[in-house]
């Protein structure tokens, strides 16, 4: 069973540049400014490694449930008006989101790439392929970025979520610095199955949480009970 771990230590952050600001920015610039978010050096880093390391050792999604969570993400998103959506190319532990894009093609699909200065940039989701060091599928570096203001809705995966939104990534801050910048009218989803939905995701200053959850019996809001006011 995974460890759900509630934290209280106190913390000095560089805050996440306003919104205003980022529309200034380039999509680099605003996540280099928000990367001085993510240093963590406290007792939550053990904690979410802790975490990790539960994660990794549960059992594989399945593909019949992997397939239920992309049908209720289909009907959630079929009853929005199209616009850009930023997905992913699922790693073996991930729901594979893939079969949505030639089901809602009336969408703007982008893609992850993870630049060598450790940034995202999300480009068009025809464009070739190549495996990233850290074993993950990306866009090949080439035609435009798109910048994260004109996203609108982000899927996001996760090692573990809880009711709240607070999400356990692999600890590289990549959707973190992502989602700070991102348009406050934007929905973010956290896309994973009902077993890693915890109890307490440890949540930090510079942690962003998602707004919906999808899973295999559907897409809900995440509850604001526990968050910071």
């Amino acid at each position: 069973a995974a460890i759900a771990t509630t934290l209280t230590a106190p913390t000095t952050v560089a805050r996440a540049p306003t919104t205003q600001v980022a529309r200034l920015l380039t999509t680099r610039t605003a996540q280099r400014m928000a990367a001085t978010l993510v240093v963590p050096s406290y007792p939550e880093t053990m904690d979410k490694d802790r975490l990790r390391a539960g994660a990794r050792g549960s059992a594989a999604i399945d593909a019949e449930t992997a397939t239920a969570v992309a049908s209720e993400l289909f009907a959630w998103l079929s009853g929005r008006l199209p616009g850009t959506i930023a997905a992913y190319l699922a790693m073996s532990d991930e729901v594979d989101v893939e079969p949505l894009f030639s089901r809602l093609p009336g969408w703007r699909w982008l893609l992850p790439r993870v630049e060598s200065d450790g940034t995202l940039t999300w480009r068009d989701r025809d464009l070739p392929r190549e495996t990233h060091r850290y074993g993950m599928s990306q866009p090949v570096d080439q035609g435009p970025e798109t910048p994260v203001s004109q996203i609108d809705v982000f899927l996001v995966p996760g090692m573990a979520f809880d009711e709240t939104g607070a999400r356990l990534g692999r600890g590289g801050g990549h959707y973190d610095r992502v989602l700070a910048i991102r348009r406050k009218d934007s929905k973010s989803v956290g896309v994973t199955v009902e077993s890693r939905v915890i109890d307490s995701v440890p949540v930090h200053d510079h942690d962003q949480r998602v707004d919906w959850l999808a899973t295999e019996t559907g897409v809900r809001e995440c509850s604001r009970k526990g968050r910071a006011v």
